[in-house]
């Protein structure tokens, strides 16, 4: 068979058991915010009535942090391209019983590896191996027999053990690209759990909160995809109340490095955020370039569906003149500073300023005939050594007066609060939620229906997501 022919036979059982079929996909997510990446997948439930006539998704929450969903590859890529909650986007490979290191072997060398993961020009790929309740428990040993199977296929492996990072070890494999060429790794995940072995290859490569351009960041920063959870959840509530979508002023009096207000930005001009970046679904086999192309042209269509573009205003402030700054180089390196000035969306102008010294009618005159929107991620306290309580009572006497003050105005506020989970610890005095509920009530899910707390960690530390009309 010549080389022709190889390709073209290559090509169908890429078509047959990759492209044309659907696949299982488990999405990883902040943990919390599980039903709130399934509301943002309904642009892709609807666009498959629209375009197929059916609903060929199937999502299910599959535990914290997770949520799996059946489609075919193209669909996963869109959500890769378009997610802005997701961490990352796995795509189910095979599983299969394995009590004993012959079976796993046996049962991996069958998977056509050439299908998922290129044999030229191809990095390193990292192992990620979990187990739990298995014989085979030791996840070191259960990568290296993986690392020589895959090998048997002429394809370069480095094992990584449960929990490390996704970069590739040192040394380059015997068929390394050179530098110019080099790509992003191929991670495949793995979970060995009650002797059931299951196979994931992650289709991002570096996780999605990396939105592909530079970005400088203050003390212990926010997520981009934590922050952008946040901000769909807090529009939702602003909107709960009317048969429309009102415009929303966003006001992000605490901006540290700026990442609220310049993810709002993104919704309010309809920039995807994989536009900017590369992805490990780009360097794999089934990847189709015209397609691709494709559905990043199609972003003004499905962006107009998204809640968030209907900001009228972006206020973004702080008291720290580095954090000015810092918003202020993000703003100019990002893909904002390319959009030419439009009166029908939002720019981020920070300014130096305190968050206590806004007043109700200063915010209804900003925001007009839009809805106000406050969204606060302040210091926790725990990595930066201050009064962490005493901030968040202020917090909380503040957000309830200016609720207070907005009413006869008119104007009904709507804030979304990060704040850490108190210590339960008898005598602990760390009790920033508790502070924060007992001096603005209307923000306790207990005390007002219009309330909700989303428990969520970050940087190793568990939040409470305090979102509520107040």
């Amino acid at each position: 068979m010549d080389s022709a022919e190889k390709n073209s036979a290559f090509e169908k059982r890429l078509k047959r058991q990759v492209i044309g079929k659907p696949h299982r996909f488990l999405a990883v997510v902040p943990l919390g915010f599980e039903k709130t990446f399934v509301r943002e997948m309904d642009f892709l439930r609807r666009e498959n009535v629209e375009n197929q006539g059916t609903n060929s998704l199937d999502i299910k929450i599959a535990g914290d942090g997770k949520v799996e969903f059946t489609a075919k590859l193209v669909d996963a890529w869109k959500v890769v391209a378009y997610s802005r909650i997701a961490n990352r986007i796995l795509m189910h490979i095979a599983d299969f019983k394995a009590e004993n290191f012959r079976e796993l072997e046996k049962k991996a060398a069958e998977i056509p590896w050439e299908l998922f993961l290129t044999t030229n020009h191809q990095p390193l790929t990292t192992i990620h191996v979990t187990c739990k309740h298995s014989r085979l428990y030791h996840s070191d040993a259960v990568a290296e027999r993986l690392q020589k199977v895959i090998e048997g296929g002429s394809l370069p492996l480095a094992a990584a053990p449960a929990g490390s990072s996704a970069t590739p070890s040192a040394g380059a494999p015997r068929n390394a690209p050179k530098s110019e060429e080099i790509v992003l790794p191929q991670n495949l995940y793995v979970t060995l759990i009650d002797d059931r072995c299951t196979l994931w290859l992650d289709l991002a490569g570096e996780e999605l909160y990396k939105r592909g351009h530079e970005r400088f960041v203050n003390d212990a920063p926010l997520k981009e995809t934590i922050a952008a959870a946040i901000l769909q959840e807090a529009f939702n509530a602003a909107i709960l109340t009317t048969n429309h979508q009102p415009l929303i002023t966003l006001i992000d009096p605490m901006s540290g490095s700026g990442t609220f207000s310049l993810e709002a930005a993104y919704m309010a001009h309809g920039l995807i955020p994989g536009k900017c970046r590369d992805f490990a679904l780009k360097h794999q086999p089934a990847f189709k370039p015209a397609t691709w192309d494709f559905l990043i042209r199609r972003e003004t269509r499905d962006e107009r569906r998204e809640k968030g573009n209907n900001i009228l205003k972006i206020i973004t402030s702080d008291i720290s003149e580095r954090a000015v700054e810092i918003i202020q180089h993000n703003v100019e390196c990002c893909p904002l500073a390319d959009i030419a000035p439009s009166a029908n969306a939002p720019t981020i102008s920070p300014q130096l300023r305190d968050f206590f010294s806004y007043t109700a009618k200063e915010i209804a005159d900003l925001c007009g005939e839009s809805a106000p929107v406050i969204v606060l991620n302040p210091p926790y306290g725990k990595r930066l050594d201050f009064d962490a309580p005493k901030l968040y009572t202020q917090i909380g006497k503040k957000l309830a007066e200016l609720a207070r003050e907005l009413a006869p105005l008119g104007k009904q506020l709507t804030v979304a609060n990060l704040a850490p989970k108190d210590d339960s610890r008898p005598g602990s005095k760390y009790t920033c939620t508790a502070n924060l509920l007992h001096e603005c009530p209307a923000l306790d899910p207990q005390q007002n229906s219009d309330a909700k707390n989303i428990v969520t960690s970050h940087g190793g530390l568990s939040l409470n997501a305090i979102i509520a009309r107040i």
